[in-house]
Order: structure tokens, then sequence, then C-alpha cells
């Protein structure tokens, strides 16, 4: 079965902009959680592995 390429980006912008969405919050002006942290929820809530959403994010 071939991948659509569309689908494709489009649930690796929505998962990033999830992570990017935890990652910006600040408290206090400190970051308020880490970046482990970020993938590790990124992750549960799209149900995929943490290393997929390390590749998106440092992947580009």
């Amino acid at each position: 079965m071939a991948r659509d390429p569309n689908l494709h980006a489009r649930r690796k912008n929505m998962v990033l902009s999830f992570y990017k969405k935890l990652d910006s919050v600040y408290e206090h002006g400190v970051k308020k959680h880490t970046t482990i942290w970020c993938i590790h929820e990124t992750a549960e809530k799209f149900f995929l592995a943490p290393k997929t959403v390390e590749g998106y994010v440092y992947g580009g």
C-alpha cells in the first residue's frame, strides 16, 4: 500500500505544531517543560514512538 505524501505531511505538521505548543510554554520567565517531556507527551497523544517524534523535530 502506497503512502499518501499529502496525508503524511499534514499529520507531521499536526504533530510538530502540538510539540511546539508544549515546548513554547514559559512560566515566570523560565521554560516550563523539558524537551524530552514534550517529546514524550506528543508521542503519547499521537500514539507514536518517541524516536518518531524526535525524527520529526530534529529531522525537519
